[in-house]
């Protein structure tokens, strides 16, 4: 039997006498093929009297299965509305809200029960997600694209989250619940694992005919969930959504792989300065040699999340120390702190100080370097500066304030890529300025603005918000490396992808899925070599703890397209 991560769970039944809101069943259908045509594994379940149609439309698709058909007087929950005086709500959308409407959107639980039981695909989670559900999508290319790359994810278990709008009810809370819809949860999508799943149905099971003949009132899904958390030790994980793409933006933490356990570490002995700590460093093999620039912060990061500055007038500084590493164990050799001075520029009075993010990289046999920076700034805002880096004696040179392509507040991430020029056999150096969508450029070395010279339209989930991290390397038909983004929690997320990259157009081509190295939480990388069949990386934990870690490239593949 085949396997895939996440089988999908639909229905269609039809339960109206008459069309309303143009809503035909070839309305209905047409959405229905934006999933199918995805590629997704879905089970149907569908009424006698649609059986047929179900069918013939389903012939072109080997990813819908068919699943056993069931009328809506047959389910679990208008089973349990028989014999009772019930009323719907007094505010409601007619003529859509009927009793086998609230029956049908009640039964949820047990179609995915079901599924799960029959399990078609040996997945390990099911999810739920409504049969017309695209029309809510706004855009539907890149939520598509969202949706294939999360039915092949590996998720964390056990798991349960559902989207949803407005804050948890009050235990006992009945008003809120019974008149009108409540949208603490969205109902179009829930996703989890088996056991979750079937869980959440147990509590249909013990609780809904207790809610029916104690409250007497035919309720939206929606409302009956919010009714379950807030009164039932049911506790799934919401997120925050509304009825549109983010209903499917699951949170990272449930769909990031964890490679702690594959990595080997490395600590190293650094010295240490009073009121700083060792965070990233950047890699690069340049004259034989291998060298490491690494960046000293004067602030620390609280379990909290929040930032606690070393210093009496709050100013953030970074320093910089470089270190030849021993060929074989990458472990310094030494340790030398970069003259900031070297760098020829005047500083102004400001809140940060010092090169930060420092990335190393070679171009026509001479070590170069690219930097965030403010307090050279000439305007009050990041900008950046590159320029010859010299290990031996510890200094830069040839230093410029870069200008950006366009009016900004914050300039960091520039991340360099280096390709040969055929024509005039030298190296071309460019940037890689953003993602989304993405843009590489050029310095134009008689203004130093970085002038755009390629975009590519990007449609892969999470790349509206990923940022540069490694510079990439060569590894002959590609050019590979790491970017990340970060979710805005306390303390924040990051979460790390490697791409690969055409080496003429700069096209990306692959990615991996979501990771993160040792926790989910504040973690930086952007040191990065490849040494036989294992990745080697300098990342850092809160923006201190730096270590390398080496790991096979088995468990960082790239097995998603562009």
């Amino acid at each position: 039997m085949s396997t895939t991560p996440i089988t999908f769970v639909t229905s269609f039944i039809d339960i109206y006498e008459s069309t309303f809101e143009d809503k035909t069943i070839e309305w209905r259908f047409s959405k229905f093929r934006d999933l199918a045509e995805s590629g997704i594994q879905i089970c149907v379940y569908v009424n006698p009297h649609c059986y047929d149609y179900l069918v013939e439309f389903a012939k072109t698709y080997d990813n819908i299965k068919i699943m056993r058909t069931i009328c809506i007087d047959d389910t679990f929950v208008a089973k349990s509305c028989l014999g009772v005086e019930y009323e719907l709500p007094d505010y409601r959308n007619l003529p859509k809200d009927i009793p086998h409407y609230m029956m049908l959107i009640n039964s949820k639980t047990e179609f995915l029960a079901d599924a799960v039981e029959k399990n078609p695909w040996n997945s390990t989670h099911f999810a739920w997600i409504d049969f017309s559900i695209s029309y809510v999508f706004h855009k539907k290319a890149e939520t598509l694209h969202y949706l294939r790359t999360l039915s092949k994810r590996n998720l964390r278990t056990p798991c349960l989250v559902i989207p949803g709008c407005w804050d948890k009810l009050g235990a006992g809370e009945m008003g809120q619940i019974v008149n009108s819809v409540y949208w603490r949860f969205c109902g179009g999508f829930l996703l989890g694992d088996a056991a979750s799943i079937q869980n959440m149905h147990q509590y249909y099971l013990d609780e809904y005919p207790k809610f029916i003949t104690t409250h007497k009132r035919l309720v939206w899904e929606v409302n009956f969930w919010a009714w379950l958390e807030a009164n039932t030790e049911w506790a799934p994980t919401w997120y925050k959504a509304d009825h549109n793409d983010c209903i499917l933006h699951i949170p990272t933490n449930i769909c990031s792989v964890s490679l702690d356990t594959h990595l080997v570490k490395t600590t190293y002995d650094y010295p240490m300065f009073d009121t700083y700590q060792p965070s990233s460093s950047s890699y690069v093999y340049y004259n034989g040699k291998h060298y490491l620039n690494t960046r000293y912060v004067n602030y620390w990061y609280l379990e909290s999340g929040h930032c606690s500055i070393q210093h009496p007038e709050d100013f953030i500084i970074s320093r910089n120390v470089v270190s030849e590493l021993d060929a074989e164990t990458l472990i310094p050799l030494n340790y030398k702190e970069m003259e900031e001075s070297s760098a020829g520029f005047v500083s102004k009075r400001c809140y940060f100080y010092g090169l930060e993010d420092i990335r190393l990289y070679v171009l026509n046999d001479q070590l170069k370097f690219i930097a965030t920076n403010i307090n050279y700034s000439p305007t009050d805002w990041n900008r950046m500066i590159s320029g010859n880096y010299h290990p031996e004696t510890a200094s830069y040179s040839e230093c410029s304030i870069l200008i950006p392509p366009g009016e900004s507040w914050c300039e960091k991430n520039w991340i360099p890529i280096v390709r040969p020029c055929a024509e005039t056999g030298t190296e071309e150096e460019f940037f890689i300025y953003k993602w989304f969508p993405m843009e590489v450029g050029k310095i134009n070395p008689d203004t130093k603005q970085l002038e755009i010279c390629y975009r590519h339209t990007i449609t892969a989930p999470d790349f509206h918000r990923v940022r540069g991290s490694t510079t990439f390397l060569d590894r002959g038909d590609c050019y590979v490396g790491i970017v990340h983004f970060s979710e805005n929690t306390l303390p924040r997320q990051y979460y790390h992808i490697m791409v690969s990259l055409d080496k003429t157009t700069f096209r990306p081509l692959q990615y991996s899925p979501v990771f993160h190295f040792q926790h989910i939480g504040i973690e930086f990388c952007v040191g990065f070599a490849e040494r036989d069949d294992e990745f080697v990386f300098w990342i850092s934990k809160k923006d201190r703890d730096p270590v390398m870690v080496k790991i096979g490239r088995e468990h960082i593949p790239l097995c998603f397209e562009f």
